[in-house]
């Protein structure tokens, strides 16, 4: 039993001292580019919901870690279908993450009446992004192969996100996704990314990387589906945050007073998800 408490409680002190240092990093991100902290419509930050929100956030990140050795069972689950034929929705994780990251909001989504859930896993994290977009789209296909359904919905946290626009872009994903949902994406990269290994996908979500700048080419919402990017502006692995900010989506909705992982446990979060996922479609006028 000892043992056990001392792993807990260095679980909890290498995550309290984790959130906290990147929380230094996103203040001192904001007081040295404040023109790029600016999100639409934000207004002053309150100190109490500041401090509030770092500490769900170190909440969250322990949630996170502690829960991540469950993707062993979780991607051992068949993708079977609930209800033949209708829209399944599709969780993709971020950087470092795995299908175990979307257990809650999984089950959120279940018991508010989505049959079709599935989270999926790619890997491993540090290869080309373009290799993991292709594991996005195989993915989707061979989920709507065992639905039968025509399209999915992606709800994408973090570099999911950024994978799934160059799948839609480049990979044939285009025509099998109706609606995109990110969650805390960095869709013109992070200056978090810089503080990894510079190698394959951490690199290419770098602020502004090569990578980032060829997905922002042309048309940043690519393809037929519909965009909507959820994010936070005390986001601490989104810097600076105005890039989560996806132009050229239906709507950017900002959650205030919540940090990159806890965007996946916020029940303010899922009511947003969900919203977007029942979005009527807008009528032509």
């Amino acid at each position: 039993m000892s043992v056990i408490l001392m792993l807990l409680a260095l679980l909890v002190l290498g995550t309290v001292l984790t959130t906290l240092a990147f929380y230094l990093c996103w203040y001192y991100d904001r007081r040295s580019f404040p023109e790029q902290a600016v999100l639409p419509g934000e207004e002053p930050l309150r100190p109490l919901s500041v401090v509030l929100g770092i500490v769900k956030e170190a909440a969250a990140l322990t949630l996170l870690v502690a829960s991540y050795p469950l993707r062993l069972i979780h991607d051992a689950s068949p993708a079977r279908t609930r209800h033949h034929g209708e829209v399944p929705v599709i969780l993709v994780h971020g950087y470092g993450g795995n299908s175990a990251n979307f257990l809650f909001m999984q089950w959120r989504l279940k018991w508010r009446g989505w049959s079709n859930v599935y989270s999926v896993s790619y890997t491993p994290p540090h290869i080309n992004a373009r290799k993991l977009s292709q594991q996005v789209v195989d993915h989707v296909q061979r989920i709507l192969d065992a639905t039968g359904a025509e399209k999915a919905h992606l709800i994408c946290h973090s570099m999911g996100g950024p994978l799934t626009r160059y799948a839609m872009k480049n990979l044939g994903l285009d025509g099998k996704v109706d609606r995109v949902v990110t969650l805390g994406s960095p869709h013109y990269g992070s200056r978090i990314a810089a503080l990894f290994p510079p190698l394959g996908a951490a690199a290419q979500l770098r602020y502004q990387s090569p990578f980032i700048r060829e997905l922002a080419t042309g048309e940043p919402c690519p393809g037929s589906a519909r965009y909507f990017s959820i994010y936070s502006n005390m986001d601490n692995f989104v810097l600076p945050v105005s890039t989560a900010v996806l132009h050229g989506a239906e709507e950017n909705i900002n959650v205030p007073y919540l940090g990159h992982c806890a965007l996946l446990y916020s029940t303010r979060v899922m009511d947003q998800v969900e919203r977007c996922l029942l979005k009527p479609v807008p009528s032509a006028e």
